[in-house]
């Protein structure tokens, strides 16, 4: 995780998170041996389009009627993009079989593992799954949340979501291969998330959405009310390619098209002090080199856990992931697709 602190905005600052190193770095801190596993490099491997392509598919973007022409956006991307180091690193790698493209049929199940060592699960398919240490997981729809309640804390200090929003990307994929869509939800069917019995008035809650302003305000307006939730801050994500340029064009004068960003809400307990985790505000945007396994989110728990009140007792936070495809430690994770991206073929084994 980089801090890139603002040339023009002394009290501004951008995030770099990188998805890999700190996804490799949680999962070693907490085993005891040396024996461990990393996500494969190749999985965070975007290669920078060639100039020529990228202008070829400008030119051919209609513009539309009232259009205004494209000013750089107020969070100052260009700025923070020269902050970041050079890439030094050569990226010539095999290609990597589109493992997570595989049916998942797990059962609904749950399970934990605190032995402080990797474990493996081992499908009725034969596939293998790692379990990190310090883990909880329900494979189970989280639109049946209330029935998991009793197994679950009182409340938790920071939860997740990233849930499966309506969108035309999801409804191709469905279209042409069935198994690879998850079933999208409708903004009643997320308000009838009991999140707000999992929450006290200091917990922080981060909800992934898309760039879509359907989306954006009826998270606002009806799903953060209904959850007894207040907003914070919202930030975007922008994604970038191996050599730290956005993986897009950028239109903000025309947000219907494709974006290099996704949004990032953050919000707290409706009773909490006005000031709570107000200095999250400074954060401008959030940075990283997404992987190319489409909604696998960077881990947030890094950032976020110095701005984390926790009870005066407490070493480690209580934390959860709603609609989660991977695991964490720290976390108890609950989704119809929670070991997805625990695939062992998506990792190397560190002996």
């Amino acid at each position: 995780m980089l801090k890139l602190q603002s040339k023009v905005d002394k009290e501004k600052h951008a995030v770099f998170l990188n998805h890999r190193q700190l996804i490799n770095k949680t999962y070693s801190a907490t085993v005891t041996d040396n024996e461990g596993y990393e996500l494969k490099s190749q999985l965070f491997h975007f290669q920078p389009k060639a100039t020529s392509q990228l202008e070829s598919r400008q030119r051919k973007r209609k513009r539309k009627l009232n259009e205004a022409p494209e000013e750089e956006h107020s969070d100052n991307i260009a700025e923070y993009l020269q902050l970041l180091p050079k890439v030094s690193e050569s990226y010539v790698e095999t290609a990597l079989p589109r493992y997570w493209e595989a049916e998942y049929t797990l059962p609904q199940m749950h399970g934990s593992n605190q032995s402080g060592k990797f474990q493996k699960f081992q499908s009725h398919t034969n596939l293998s799954y790692i379990i990190p240490n310090d883990v909880r997981f329900y494979n189970h729809n989280v639109e049946q949340l209330t029935t998991l309640l009793p197994q679950l804390l009182p409340n938790y200090d920071l939860i997740v979501l990233d849930p499966p929003w309506r969108n035309k990307f999801i409804r191709r994929i469905k279209r042409s291969k069935q198994e690879l869509g998850y079933a999208m939800l409708d903004n009643d069917q997320l308000c009838q998330l009991p999140l707000g019995k999992l929450i006290h008035e200091r917990t922080l809650v981060a909800v992934w959405c898309t760039n879509s302003s359907q989306h954006q305000q009826a998270l606002e307006s009806q799903l953060l009310p209904s959850w007894r939730l207040r907003l914070l801050h919202k930030l975007r994500w922008y994604k970038l390619n191996t050599d730290h340029q956005l993986i897009g064009h950028l239109n903000p004068a025309d947000i219907t098209q494709k974006q290099p960003y996704e949004l990032l809400y953050l919000a707290c307990h409706v009773d909490s002090e006005a000031s709570y985790a107000s200095v999250l505000k400074s954060t401008d945007l959030l940075l990283s080199i997404p992987s190319i396994v489409h909604s696998h989110k960077p881990p947030l728990l890094d950032w976020l856990r110095p701005h984390l009140q926790l009870d005066e007792d407490q070493k480690e936070p209580n934390c959860l992931e709603l609609f989660a495809r991977y695991l964490q430690p720290n976390f108890t994770s609950i989704g119809l697709e929670v070991l997805k991206l625990m695939d062992v073929r998506l990792y190397n084994q560190r002996l």
